[in-house]
């Protein structure tokens, strides 16, 4: 369950630090801003620990879960990654929905 609390508080620090408007001007060009990869760097910590306590054993459906919201997060971050949100948030959903239907 602390897998679950701890990829939604991350999830929501990053909506809720992210900037106002995530459309980039096309003058701008693929450049991508600091600010961006700063939100990018935090997901990013958190999904590299869940990975590596992972493959050193630790496998729970609430770990799949998390990864999810930490690729979600991830992809929101950058505006290059903004194509990957609905496939992140699917399987996201996809997973909750899996773990609901186990309780049942």
């Amino acid at each position: 369950m602390t897998w679950f609390i701890t990829a939604f508080v991350i999830a929501s620090a990053i909506f809720m630090f992210a900037p106002k408007s995530l459309a980039t001007p096309m003058v701008e060009g693929p450049k991508v801003k600091t600010s961006q990869w700063v939100l990018f760097t935090l997901p990013l910590l958190a999904l590299v620990i869940m990975m590596i306590a992972m493959a050193k054993g630790y496998s729970s459906s609430h770990a799949g879960i998390a990864i999810g919201f930490a690729l979600t997060a991830c992809s929101v971050a950058i505006s290059r990654f903004h194509r990957f949100i609905l496939p992140c948030a699917a399987y996201t959903g996809l997973s909750l929905l899996m773990l609901a239907m186990q309780y049942l």
